[in-house]
């Protein structure tokens, strides 16, 4: 293990923390004559400082490290990496709300991992850099810290592929070649941001103030889902900031790698692309069957046009994972419950913001299944399985494999063990938190449905809750591969 890479990359982790709390302190400057924000200050300064020093502390003993990043110093940077991004990211919440280190982290790690779930109930001494700060989280932590600063390292060279494999499912999606990785990401960033303006100005054209539309786009983008009101988009009761939402939603679900491909003029791809087109099949589908089954009670009281919306709505937050709620869900009929739970499992594209298993690796086992049944009476057949006009090797499949195997291994251990923690929940409430958590969706079912918080969770929960949000958005491997004593040995 080389451990002077490791510490050197970790230190431009903390120095884009403390850019973006710079980012905070100056919302706090303009918000300056709020009693709030004058106490926040002083936090500001305080983690500000603290990011500065800890990445000098970091860098200075490695600024002569080596060049060369393997596959295993790339993975333990990753899961280091957001662990120690989220563990800065609480320090803004306990040093200025006060509140205990369990819910910080909590709220931290998902702002970082784009879950969206939050612990508090009011935002009454929230100040605005404070609330910026939620939502800038999402922001940065969408394409991944980590690739933000795999951008500017030109010395990394082929490591910074590894790195980006490492944080990011963009290659199941179709990935960037191993040559042209920084000008690849440098692309992605550059429509990631092109997208976000796009969005902030659709909200200012539609209402929303300045400081609500740059927060709101933050979350939206992103597929995070935190909100400056408790009612979240629901606030607003506005059908065209709805759709506006609903339509950034479901651009934060599609690969981004699929978007540039097509921006450059390769309009092939879009066609050829078995994943995106499930993608919007199954968000149209479930959203007619669920406004289908609204439509009798629910359509009179409030307009079909109304409960299409809310149905269209939820469906497209769910399944994008970003969790934005205008309506208590949890109060319809259990079969709407349902689809959403399904959509729910599946999340969005790979190589985009949402979490969930991705369309591609449901598509891709989905195909397996049917192809090993078909093999059970004509065990002679061979049939090559495609995915966005590729053949999947066997190292694909293998892949794919391993990816359900553990995501439902840790679902099931997971359960058992937030049960032991929370004895008085119920299964439906445990089910959907683990999987909310994991899947980094943020919104769930029963306790934790999208008019409640995770507050009423101890502290050992928070703290589980928060290590599986980080798990889910790094697929796994990076983290548990943390916890495997043959990755620290010194590599002879």
């Amino acid at each position: 293990m080389n451990y002077s890479i490791i510490f050197k990359l970790l230190s431009m982790v903390l120095w884009i923390m403390a850019l973006a709390f710079s980012a905070c302190a100056g919302v706090s400057l303009i918000y300056s004559s709020s009693p709030l924000e004058s106490e926040a200050m002083p936090s500001w300064i305080c983690v500000i400082a603290l990011c500065v020093l800890t990445a000098f502390a970091f860098y200075l003993p490695s600024r002569n490290a080596p060049k060369k990043l393997f596959k295993k110093e790339a993975m333990c940077v990753v899961g280091l990496g957001w662990i120690i991004a989220s563990f800065i990211g609480c320090l803004p919440y306990v040093l200025i709300l006060d509140c205990r280190f369990s819910d910080a982290f909590f709220e931290s790690a998902s702002g970082l991992t784009t879950t969206g779930a939050s612990v508090f109930a009011t935002f009454d001494d929230f100040p605005n850099s404070l609330m910026f700060w939620r939502c800038l989280s999402h922001w940065i932590g969408a394409v991944g810290v980590l690739v933000f600063f795999v951008a500017i390292l030109s010395f990394l060279g082929s490591g910074g592929r590894m790195l980006y494999a490492s944080e990011s499912s963009a290659n199941s999606g179709g990935g960037i070649e191993t040559e042209r990785i920084q000008s690849g990401i440098f692309k992605i960033l550059w429509l990631y941001a092109g997208v976000s303006i796009l969005c902030f100005f659709t909200f200012k054209l539609l209402g929303m103030g300045w400081f609500d539309g740059i927060c709101h786009m933050f979350s939206t983008v992103s597929t995070g889902g935190f909100s400056v009101y408790e009612n979240s988009i629901g606030h607003y009761n506005s059908l065209p900031i709805y759709w506006a939402v609903i339509f950034f939603m479901y651009i934060g679900g599609v690969s981004f790698v699929l978007m540039l491909s097509i921006i450059e003029g390769n309009f092939g791809k879009l066609f050829t692309n078995t994943e995106f087109w499930t993608y919007s099949v199954i968000l149209t589908i479930v959203t007619i069957a669920i406004f289908l089954l609204l439509s009798g009670n629910y359509a009179e009281r409030d307009g079909f046009g109304c409960t299409f919306t809310q149905a269209a709505f939820q469906t497209v937050s769910i399944m994008t994972t970003t969790g934005f709620a205008i309506i208590d869900y949890d109060t319809w009929i259990p079969a709407t419950n349902a689809l959403l739970f399904f959509v729910m499992i599946i999340g969005g594209c790979a190589g985009s913001t949402s979490g969930g298993l991705k369309v591609s690796r449901v598509v891709s086992a989905c195909k397996i299944v049917w192809t090993e049944i078909e093999k059970s009476y004509r065990p002679r057949v061979v049939r090559n399985i495609t995915l966005n006009g590729k053949t999947l090797d066997s190292f694909d499949i293998r892949s794919v494999h391993s990816h359900f195997a553990i995501f439902f291994i840790l679902v099931t251990l997971s359960i058992a063990i937030l049960a032991l923690f929370e004895p008085d929940m119920s299964l439906t409430g445990c089910i959907s938190a683990v999987v909310t958590a994991i899947n980094n969706v943020g919104a769930g079912f029963a306790e934790v449905g999208p008019s409640k918080t995770f507050g009423f969770f101890n502290d050992y929960s928070k703290i589980f809750s928060a290590f599986l949000m980080i798990l889910g958005r790094l697929e796994f491997y990076a983290v548990l591969v943390l916890f495997m004593p043959s990755l620290w040995k010194k590599f002879q």
